[in-house]
C-alpha cells in the first residue's frame, strides 16, 4: 500500500509538471497557431500575425495581392504581398497601353496590298491587340489570309497584333488580297477592334483613314 501511495505521489507530481510546462508555454509563445490572436469575436483566423513562425493561412486575403495575377500571396511579378491582418486586397488599377499602327497601302489592278507594324508606346504590355481594316470595296474572299488574321465581313479584315511590350514592336501584318472589280481607288479604315484589356486614351495613332488611287504607288500612314 505504501508503494502504491509513492507510486500515485509520483504520477501527480509528473502531472503538474507537464501542466505547468503548458501554462510557461502559452505565456511565453502566446496563444496557439490554430486560434486566432485575439479569439474568434476579433474574426481571426490562425496566426495572422506569423509569432508562431506559421504564414498566414491559405486563402486569407493579403493586401497587395493582385486578384488577376497574384498566386500564393505573390503579386504580379513575383512581388511578395504585404501580409497586414484583416486588410481587403485593393483592385489593381486599370492597364493603360498607347498602341499605333504605321505602315502603306497600294493598288494596282484590283489587287490592293497592306503593311501594317504594330508598335505599343506603354507604359503597361498588351497580352495582344487586334487591328481592323476596313476596305470601301468587298474583297473578293479567294485569297489565303496570313496566320493572326480571319475575314470579318465581306469588307473586313481582322489580324492580331500579337504580345507587344512596353516600348515594343508586335507581329508585323502584310496582305496581298483583291477587290470586287478593277476600282479606281480604294479607301481603307485602319483602327484597334481589342486592346488586349488595356485602356489607349490616345486613339490617334492607331485609328487611319488612307486614300489609295490605282497607281501601284505606296500610301504611307
Amino acid at each position: 500500500m505504501r508503494g502504491g501511495f509513492r507510486r500515485f505521489t509520483g504520477f501527480s507530481g509528473f502531472s503538474w509538471l507537464a501542466v505547468g510546462a503548458a501554462a510557461a508555454l502559452v505565456a511565453v509563445c502566446g496563444p496557439s497557431a490554430g486560434v486566432a490572436h485575439g479569439g474568434a469575436a476579433h474574426g481571426g483566423v490562425g496566426d495572422p500575425v506569423g509569432r508562431m513562425g506559421v504564414g498566414p493561412a491559405t486563402g486569407v486575403a493579403l493586401v497587395g495581392t493582385d486578384t488577376v495575377g497574384g498566386f500564393g500571396g505573390f503579386g504580379v511579378g513575383g512581388a511578395p504581398a504585404a501580409s497586414e491582418p484583416g486588410a481587403v486586397a485593393p483592385a489593381a488599377p486599370a492597364s493603360e497601353a498607347d498602341l499605333a499602327y504605321h505602315g502603306h497601302i497600294s493598288l494596282w489592278d484590283g489587287r490592293v496590298g497592306v503593311w501594317v507594324e504594330p508598335s505599343n508606346h506603354g507604359p503597361a504590355a498588351v497580352p495582344d491587340a487586334t487591328v481592323r481594316l476596313r476596305f470601301s470595296a468587298p474583297l473578293s474572299g479567294a485569297e489565303q489570309l496570313p496566320p493572326g488574321c480571319l475575314r470579318g465581313s465581306p469588307e473586313t479584315v481582322l489580324c492580331s497584333t500579337g504580345a507587344m511590350r512596353a516600348a515594343g514592336a508586335g507581329r508585323a501584318i502584310a496582305l496581298d488580297l483583291r477587290v470586287a472589280g478593277s476600282p479606281a481607288e480604294v479607301v481603307v479604315n485602319i483602327n484597334t477592334s481589342w486592346s488586349g484589356g488595356a485602356g489607349d486614351r490616345n486613339p490617334d495613332n492607331n485609328t487611319h483613314r488612307v486614300l489609295a488611287p490605282a497607281t501601284g504607288d505606296k500610301y504611307a500612314y
